[in-house]
């Protein structure tokens, strides 16, 4: 053996003797400053009992399902961190029977996804992951970075063994059988060193070296990432099939599929291109409670994709306006995005100026 492959080997030897040690301090791998994510915190929203038209806690019943489609939706989970929904297909689930899908409490149902097509970009994954998924106080990795490439994904980042050791992970995306996103490493570094043939050489696979939490929506098998799109992101929860992966330059388009159709409905206004369009069981909404609901979200400016944080889902209803399109009190509001409510001026011309 030469001196520089043996050299090269003996580093190699050495970095995994580092990984596959055990023990020491663990910092938080968090944002500074900013407090770590529990998913099951206060998972369920406790509605209070003075609600227009509802009793909290009342059996449950056959109240029918509440559907969803959405077109062109910038659907933000977080104030910087959002997936573009280019359509999307499915119902929304109380997490509690008898209780109606309540818009006020993201944390209080599930988005049953029938069938759609969802984009996430490096800069908004990259957020996700060291602001949730990986925010935890005995996590193993910390900033991490994602990006993509075409037919490709890198990641690297910091993973604690004794010490924070810098990696990188690099391979191609795909499905498996049950719903979720496989990626598959075909290059691995630690200590800017490959490892992956040495790895494969002595048996020893990344799942052995690290331990995640099992509500994170993030699992090893052997040197596989395995992702999970139910628990990847914070509320409003998601439920749905992954049946393709597409990795493109700086973005990866998620489509999801099943057997299930929503009950076609007729769009109160079908001519617009951005909408979020919610029909049929019941909804309670800024303290109103829909029995056959019927609201479509539009979209102010059609030109770019709706920005639309439910979470703020009251403050874009504020800045926008309310139509009632007819007696079966069907609803249409005009809604600025997210980043333009403050600049969202439609009471300018209203005698007496904007109500207090």
């Amino acid at each position: 053996m030469n001196h520089k492959l043996w050299r090269k080997t003996s580093m190699a030897l050495a970095a995994l003797a580092v990984l596959s040690a055990c023990g020491g301090a663990r910092d938080l791998p968090s944002y500074p400053g900013m407090p770590s994510y529990d998913p099951n915190q206060n998972n369920i929203y406790q509605p209070k009992p003075d609600t227009h038209g509802y009793t909290p806690n009342q059996p449950a019943g056959a109240k029918g399902t509440t559907f969803v489609n959405m077109r062109n939706v910038f659907l933000r989970v977080d104030p910087e961190i959002g997936v573009l929904i280019r359509q999307l297909e499915g119902d929304l689930q109380p997490k509690r029977a008898g209780d109606p899908v309540i818009y006020d409490d993201i944390r209080s149902f599930t988005t049953n996804i029938y069938r759609a097509q969802l984009v996430i970009d490096s800069a908004n994954i990259t957020r996700l992951k060291n602001k949730y998924v990986f925010n935890y106080p005995d996590s193993p990795l910390k900033e991490i970075n994602v990006q993509f490439t075409a037919g490709r994904i890198r990641m690297s980042g910091k993973m604690k063994q004794i010490t924070w050791v810098p990696f990188e992970m690099e391979g191609t995306a795909t499905t498996t059988p049950d719903g979720m996103i496989l990626m598959v490493p075909d290059s691995i570094k630690v200590l800017g060193i490959p490892t992956k043939g040495l790895m494969d050489a002595i048996g020893l696979q990344t799942s052995k070296l690290l331990k995640l939490a099992a509500d994170r929506g993030v699992r090893l098998d052997g040197n596989n990432i395995v992702l999970n799109p139910a628990q990847l992101f914070p509320p409003p929860a998601i439920s749905g099939r992954v049946v393709g992966v597409n990795v493109q330059p700086d973005s990866m388009t998620l489509t999801f599929d099943s057997p299930r159709r929503a009950m076609p409905r007729q769009l109160p206004d079908p001519k617009v291109q951005n909408y979020m369009h919610v029909y049929g069981g019941e909804v309670l909404i800024m303290n109103e409670l829909q029995r056959g609901a019927e609201l479509q979200m539009v979209d102010m400016d059609p030109t770019t994709p709706f920005d639309f944080f439910m979470a703020e889902y009251r403050s874009h209803l504020k800045a926008g306006y309310v139509k009632v399109v007819n007696d079966q009190g069907s609803l249409i509001t005009l809604m600025p995005d997210y980043t333009k409510i403050s600049s969202t001026r439609l009471w300018e011309g209203y005698p007496g100026g904007p109500p207090v």
